[in-house]
């Protein structure tokens, strides 16, 4: 949705579109009949919404978009980076076959593990049991990956930043595609955060949802 009230001239045009657009709906109603008066106002008031809705805004904030043409504007060569986010399904067999194609095709992985903790340990600060575990399966990950000679990186997120961990590894690591790994619907907090599209909607890199225990992976 964008916002269509960006400065004092646009808020001119806007004050000025209305009263004409009163005005014109006065008119009918007096010259026609009422109805058809309330039914211009209804019907400009229907569009206007539907566009509101339906566009969006090219000046939006694109954090994950803007960080990751950052890394591409200063990256030497071809990317073949594969930034790879991923928490409680680090050791689905989904995810693993995933990274084990793409290290046959050559690439560098980046792993990403961000930590969503819940309302009250983060109001707490008391995420340390979220972080331990965090650690715990990436550790795994990474040993998984150099026992299976890929060549694999990655860190863990600040607990209080959440996803804020996958914008700065994409402002650093150049990636020429993500995957994102999580639970199905109903068992996942990040897709409730509508994160998968969020990435899908800002990068012009394709992004890979692997969905642990699903058997199947969706790109974009």
């Amino acid at each position: 949705m964008r916002n269509p009230v960006r400065s004092e001239t646009d808020a001119f045009y806007v004050a000025w579109g209305a009263a004409l657009l009163i005005g014109a709906a006065i008119a009918l109603g007096v010259l026609v009949a009422p109805l058809v008066g309330v039914a211009l106002l209804a019907g400009a008031l229907v569009g206007v919404l539907v566009w509101e809705f339906a566009t969006k805004d090219p000046r939006r904030r694109r954090p994950f978009g803007d960080a990751a043409s950052e890394a591409h504007r200063g990256a030497r060569g071809e990317p073949r980076g594969v930034l790879v986010i991923a928490n409680r399904t680090l050791a689905g067999d989904e995810l693993r076959s995933e990274l084990s194609d793409r290290a046959s095709a050559g690439a560098q992985l980046r792993v990403v593990v961000p930590i969503l903790p819940s309302r009250v340990r983060y109001v707490a600060t008391d995420v340390d049991r979220e972080l331990e575990a965090a650690r715990g399966r990436l550790a795994e990950a990474l040993d998984w990956c150099m026992s299976h000679e890929i060549d694999a990186t990655g860190k863990v997120g600040d607990p209080i930043g959440g996803f804020a961990a996958v914008e700065d590894e994409l402002r650093s690591f150049p990636a020429r595609e993500v995957i994102i790994s999580t639970f199905a619907a109903g068992r996942s907090n990040w897709l409730e955060t509508g994160i998968v599209e969020r990435l899908r909607d800002e990068l012009d890199i394709p992004v890979t949802h692997v969905v642990a225990g699903a058997d199947r992976a969706a790109a974009n």
